[in-house]
């Protein structure tokens, strides 16, 4: 078996994470994933998959259950813990990730934690993947015939509720303000809408329901409802990433335009720290993308240390 010249590390479990883990460790790269607080990522609170390419009748839970055994087999090594900083391009040309169980070096990295949506805090954690998404184009076909409710006032909700009219039996916008902040094209595409109803200066106060959403307060007015989704924004998990020299954009996501040769496309503004999935996407946030993602990664990572100076390269 070839020996493993190189070490690299992967931040974050979820399926862009573990798809370049698969890569990465079938090249014989040294590989470790911090899984961080939350192992697997958003899709452990999926329930019934339906949109990704060759899987039916699986759980989230399950379907990163499988990926995770997947890596693991190829030799990834698994740390449950979360990287608190990191020191990128030390004078050696290493990279030194602080986590729980101290410091380690590594040849390169690759940033994949995901992004969290923005929640309200009215009781929606319980009501997961039983009436309460945050993803219209993953869950839509779920709520066939069903009364539903959107939250928001931007784009993504226009979107959202677009695709839910394609199921849904009555869909309504809950807007917080007396006007919508989705762009005009897309007003009009809602406002012109028969079949949406949009409710003004409105808020959603407390989710009822035994185990499945039943019905909302809304403005103090109690409503039927059959399902409820948000679409307020995301939150990429890239906090501890500021103030160091990772680029961000205005909304905190990691920029990738780091590499102005176009050589390693997923790299960063710093060299040998690369991105992939939600972090670094704000535009399509599905697990298929996301493990799209993983794979650009771990090959660019692949292809980058083949092509570092002999003396970087060391054995595990």
């Amino acid at each position: 078996m070839e020996i493993k010249k190189h070490k690299i590390a992967i931040i974050g479990s979820g399926p862009a994470g573990l798809a370049a883990a698969i890569y990465t460790s079938r090249a014989q790269i040294d590989t470790t994933i911090y899984a961080g607080e939350e192992p697997g990522g958003q899709l452990t609170k999926t329930t019934e998959i339906e949109n990704y390419p060759g899987v039916m009748g699986k759980t989230g839970p399950e379907l990163m259950l499988a990926m995770t055994s997947q890596a693991q087999k190829f030799g990834t090594k698994i740390m449950y813990e979360s990287v608190a900083h990191g020191s990128w391009l030390m004078a050696h040309g290493k990279h030194k990730l602080v986590s729980e169980s101290g410091e380690k070096e590594f040849d390169a990295v690759i940033l994949a934690m995901g992004a969290s949506p923005r929640l309200l805090g009215v009781g929606e954690e319980k009501y997961w993947g039983k009436g309460f998404s945050t993803c219209a184009v993953c869950d839509a076909a779920f709520y066939k015939g069903k009364n539903v409710y959107v939250v928001g006032g931007g784009d993504a909700a226009i979107e959202d509720a677009m695709v839910l009219t394609k199921f849904a039996r009555n869909v309504t916008i809950v807007v917080r303000r007396d006007k919508l902040r989705a762009s005009v094209a897309m007003q009009k595409r809602i406002l012109d809408n028969p079949t949406v109803k949009i409710l003004w200066n409105s808020e959603v106060e407390k989710i009822n329901g035994v185990d499945k959403v039943e019905s909302l307060v809304i403005n103090g007015e109690t409503v039927g409802a059959e399902g409820l989704f948000f679409a307020i924004g995301h939150i990429p998990a890239t906090g501890w990433l500021k103030g160091s020299d990772v680029k961000l954009d205005e909304n905190g996501y990691i920029d990738l335009q780091g590499d102005s040769l176009k050589v390693w496309p997923t790299m960063t503004s710093v060299a040998g720290v690369f991105a992939a999935g939600d972090c670094s996407d704000h535009r399509y946030r599905q697990a298929a993308t996301a493990v799209g993602m993983g794979v650009q990664a771990a090959l660019d990572i692949e292809r980058w240390l083949a092509c570092l100076p002999a003396g970087r390269r060391q054995n595990a």
